[in-house]
């Protein structure tokens, strides 16, 4: 067998054991004894995409878990997890809470004690809100700073309307962040951080009865509250035509661009086709034909790629750029030319080997280690894979021809798009 079909087998309907608790949280379990060390990766599909109109408040409440719970104060959660030399990870992503936590074998059962009283039992104290809040609104006004997250706030703007779920940036807005109440933050935890809205996947040195125990016993307490559903999406304004918008900021040295449109979600059927266009296109060696061209035969960006971001929604398919200023208008041309290149001409045959080879390949590294397997497992699960998506990785990947990369190469609106660019004024 070759190395990644080994590191492929370590993940399939026969290694790992998946169970669902009374209240509705999927556990996926995967032993591997006599390592000493346990990793758990998790979800809770509760992130900013549920923020409605008060941007950044998934975001908020992620980083208020660690500041108290019911049993513990912050100082002493953090005390007992360094005495452990446990790593405990909290982060508000679009779509979910994503949670990590690393541990030696012998603490297994109170870190993960610490873990479900975090997760289910926050108290939200006044004084931890208080000191987060100054937090999170440094972050927010450095990343208004920042013409790549401006570029990036503008680009969503443009293609997405108020209502749509993927308008805003988990950071948020300063208004939003400045106002929550601590009832706010007791509220989004109370609607959204439910069990049926949860995957833990656990990788390491447990033995899985023992350890399904333990969680049915942590999370006893926590009912389940309905059926988890996706947020309402309004439909998106048909693009007809490019729709642009600027952010000017006075004492910037570089421009960021983002040109792109609507993508596909992971479920959608041609999900390969278009991630392997994507590759070709602006990913591959040095970013792909994008990275080539404007980057390194015509200099005239500091990096350019393309980005497919497909989640349980569909998210934007973009091509990203950073160029001096000057170089705004050559930079994008360049971008288009290419872009329109390759959907005419298509891919040729060692374009399509190296990014077949890539990515087959690639998935061996993901595996090396605990927490790699404990990611690819809980991702399995999130987008619905099944256990043996391995096993039919390398086949899905190079069963996608030529043909099919062209079709969806195609598919990139090189003719209706939305372009954000973030920079100095024109000089």
């Amino acid at each position: 067998m070759t190395r990644a079909a080994v590191q492929a087998a370590l993940i399939t309907p026969e290694t790992v054991t998946r169970s669902e608790l009374h209240n509705g949280l999927v556990v996926l379990v995967k032993e591997m004894r006599e390592t000493g060390l346990v990793s758990v990766q998790g979800y809770v599909k509760a992130g900013a995409m549920f923020d409605g109109p008060r941007s950044g408040l998934a975001r908020f409440v992620a980083a208020m878990l660690q500041r108290g719970t019911r049993r513990y104060g912050a100082g002493e959660l953090a005390e007992i997890l360094d005495g452990m030399g446990a790593n405990l990870g909290i982060r508000a992503d679009m779509e979910t809470i994503t949670l990590s936590l690393r541990m030696l074998a012998e603490d297994t059962a109170t870190a993960l004690g610490l873990f479900g009283e975090v997760l289910t039992r926050p108290t939200f104290p006044a004084d931890e809100t208080e000191k987060v809040r100054g937090e999170l609104l440094t972050s927010v006004r450095v990343g208004k700073q920042d013409t790549r997250q401006m570029a990036e706030r503008t680009f969503r703007n443009l293609l997405y309307p108020e209502a749509h779920p993927y308008r805003n940036l988990p950071d948020g807005e300063e208004s939003v962040v400045a106002s929550v109440a601590r009832d706010d933050l007791q509220a989004f935890h109370r609607t959204h951080y439910r069990p049926e809205a949860t995957l833990l996947a656990v990788v390491g040195d447990v033995s899985t009865d023992e350890l399904l125990g333990k969680l049915a016993q942590v999370f006893a307490s926590w009912p389940r509250g309905g059926v988890w559903a996706l947020p309402p999406v309004p439909s998106l304004p048909a693009l007809v035509e490019p729709r642009r918008g600027e952010s000017r900021m006075p004492g910037k040295v570089q421009s960021d661009i983002v040109l792109g449109a609507s993508g596909i979600p992971r479920s959608a059927p041609d999900y390969y086709d278009i991630m392997i266009a994507n590759l070709i296109l602006g990913q591959l060696g040095m970013m792909g034909r994008l990275g080539d061209r404007v980057r390194e035969r015509q200099g005239m960006a500091y990096y350019a790629f393309s980005e497919l971001r497909a989640g349980l929604l569909a998210g934007p398919w973009l091509v990203r750029a950073g160029v001096n200023p000057a170089n705004e208008s050559a930079a994008l041309d360049g971008v288009l030319a290419e872009i329109r290149r390759f959907q005419q001409d298509g891919p040729s045959d060692e374009e399509v080997a190296d990014a077949r080879d890539k990515l087959v390949g690639s998935l061996a590294v993901r595996l090396e280690t605990q927490a790699g397997v404990a990611q690819m497992m809980a991702d399995i699960e999130l987008y619905d894979l099944g256990l043996d998506y391995l096993v039919r990785y390398p086949q899905l990947i190079r069963g996608v021809g030529k043909d099919a990369i062209v079709e969806a190469a195609r598919r990139f609106p090189a003719a209706a798009y939305c372009l954000a660019i973030a920079g100095p004024p024109a000089a």
